[in-house]
């Protein structure tokens, strides 16, 4: 882990890792009837807590991006839950932006808490634009990066929740997962009438991944935008959503 960090510290970049199995429920020792044990905690040191390089943004967005942020900066505060700091959430330019932990496998988050720490976790979060005084409901679309998929109950509950609490417009939603390994990383969708669409980011023979929200100057509308440096050109026959 300290390794790691170092590595993506030097690197002077944004960097916000979320957990996998490798470095997680596999780990030596893992608990699965706790929210802690050594290892997660010391991944969280090194990868969340207020003493990692990693707990806020080092560097500001790039101009022009419309920040959100609280003041309006372009480096946008990153929110933490509270005893699972590896859950983060900021917005930017009205994008609602999580990292959750889903790891691959039983986990003590998805399979052994009283109450599911993702799902609250968004909830929370997005239960407070929905019911801000000053300004609801500002967000135009949803980015939700984990290494495996979210539970379909985050989906159809959480984020079903707080498009009825905001006139009942469906927003477009990202998942992004590194736990697949299709032979593409072509974006995905399960139902074109929710919105919803999916990519991994560990594709067959796939470089780095520049992943994109697109806002329509026209109608306001938001669409995702995945470029590549696939030196197969997998991505050459990528599906087309309206």
């Amino acid at each position: 882990f300290e390794s790691r960090k170092n590595l993506f510290s030097d690197y002077g970049t944004n960097f916000l890792p979320v957990p996998g199995d490798n470095d997680w429920n596999e780990c030596y020792g893992y608990d699965i009837n706790s929210n802690t044990d050594p290892m997660r905690e010391l991944w969280r040191d090194n990868f969340a807590a207020e003493s990692s390089p990693f707990h806020q943004f080092t560097r500001d967005f790039p101009e022009g991006g419309g920040g959100s942020d609280d003041d309006g900066s372009s480096r946008p505060t990153i929110y933490r839950q509270d005893g699972n700091p590896e859950n983060y959430f900021f917005s930017h330019n009205n994008v609602a932006f999580f990292g959750i932990n889903r790891p691959d496998g039983r986990s003590y988050i998805s399979n052994k808490a009283p109450v599911d720490t993702n799902e609250a976790w968004v909830e929370h979060r997005l239960g407070l634009d929905s019911s801000s005084e000053s300004s609801s409901c500002t967000f135009k679309s949803i980015v939700i990066i984990a290494h495996s998929w979210p539970k379909e109950s985050l989906y159809d509950k959480v984020l079903g929740e707080y498009v009825d609490a905001c006139g009942g417009t469906v927003l477009p939603v990202l998942s992004i997962s590194g736990n697949a390994q299709p032979r593409s990383h072509c974006m995905t969708t399960k139902d074109e009438s929710d919105m919803r669409v999916e990519v991994t980011v560990e594709a067959f023979q796939s470089g780095p991944l520049l992943i994109s929200v697109v806002r329509d100057p026209d109608n306001g509308g938001d669409f995702f935008h995945v470029e590549d440096v696939d030196s197969v050109d997998s991505n050459r026959r990528c599906p087309a959503f309206p």
